[in-house]
């Protein structure tokens, strides 16, 4: 049996990038063993897969000494192959410690006074990893380097044979699935546009004001029903385009879905004809696995940076919400997003 272990210890959407390389490894390899190392954010998602076998939770809130147990755990295994790619101390550190015959990884470029240095260091890279790929920081990026890309090079080191194209790997969940057939059945058109509503909202100009009115224009351009999807989400615009939905409930084409969990959120994805956010993780990678066209709302000055995450099997667009550093209306942001909807309704 060959153990394989991923350093995944952050985001929700920063793990389902690696999903193809775990499924990969799971058809090439018939009696592999996976571990993660996760956080307390993406953990109850990783430990619904059935292709990973063993799951570690590293919280950096614990106490030493169960931080201290979570690593005898982890290098009292030996390994095949290791995938260290979340730039965390904490990860670095036991993939140092660890037995495995390939030690791959992700290199963080930053400057710091006018030099370049790496996070884990040359020396580390040198004469730990078999094999890394650099990645560099937001506040430097120069060009678009496309993340998915570098970790497709780390698995292919290995004889995995992906391509940028491959779909990522999400497991539904049965009974969500069945409970999602009977909701749609009851409530969504046979199209509708999904629009995901979170805090990269708030810096959008005038959206207090003017948000309702800005869907509503949507709706009438693209006379297609609007699900707006949202978790936790306490921001003052909110609130008030709550309340104008419920003041007009009757005449409005709205579908308000708050707080659902990711697998019933993962289906609302899949069959929408459109997903929109402003760059919500989840729902960017989330259409990575199932072809969904998207639309990212971001400002100009991101543009790079959120290339480097966007999925390749995808018809993915973007948005500007801002021009170098002036907010553009809101009215002016809808307006370009109906014409890109409508574009994949040609």
């Amino acid at each position: 049996m060959k153990k394989f272990i991923f350093f995944r210890n952050d985001r929700l959407g920063d793990f389902i990038i690696l999903t193809n390389l775990i499924k990969a490894i799971k058809k090439k390899y018939k009696n592999s063993h996976i571990t993660i190392l996760c956080s307390p954010i993406n953990h109850n998602l990783i430990k619904k897969y059935k292709i990973i076998d063993q799951v570690f939770v590293y919280d950096r809130t614990t106490s030493l000494l169960t931080k201290i147990k979570v690593l005898h755990k982890i290098i009292n295994s030996n390994y095949f192959a290791s995938f260290a790619v979340d730039g965390k101390s904490f990860s670095n550190l036991c993939n140092f410690l660890i037995t495995s015959n390939y030690k791959l990884g992700l290199v963080y470029k930053y400057r710091f006074l006018n030099f370049f240095f790496t996070k884990p260091n040359f020396l580390y890279n040198f004469f730990v990893y078999d094999k890394f790929v650099t990645f560099t920081s937001k506040k430097y990026l120069k060009k678009i380097e496309h993340l998915p890309s570098k970790f497709i090079e780390l698995g292919n080191f290995l004889g995995l044979s992906l391509n940028i194209k491959d779909p990522y790997y999400f497991e539904t969940d049965k009974k969500e699935s069945l409970k999602f057939n009977r909701f749609k059945t009851k409530n969504l058109q046979k199209k509708y546009i999904l629009i995901h509503l979170d805090e990269k909202w708030t810096d959008i100009n005038s959206i207090e004001k003017n948000l309702f009115e800005s869907l509503l224009y949507l709706q009438s351009k693209t006379k297609i029903q609007l699900v707006l999807t949202s978790f936790k989400n306490n921001f003052n615009y909110f609130k008030i385009l709550k309340r104008k939905i419920n003041q007009h409930k009757f005449n409005v084409n709205f579908l308000m879905i708050e707080n659902s969990n990711l697998f019933f959120f993962e289906r609302l994805i899949n069959y929408s004809m459109c997903s929109v956010s402003c760059h919500a993780g989840f729902l960017v990678q989330i259409a990575g696995t199932n072809y969904t066209n998207l639309i990212d709302i971001v400002a100009r000055k991101d543009y790079r940076w959120y290339s480097c995450w966007k999925p390749k099997n995808t018809k993915h667009k973007f948005i500007f919400k801002s021009n170098n550093k002036i907010n553009l209306p809101i009215n002016t942001i809808f307006k370009n997003l109906a014409v890109s909807i409508r574009s994949y309704l040609l």
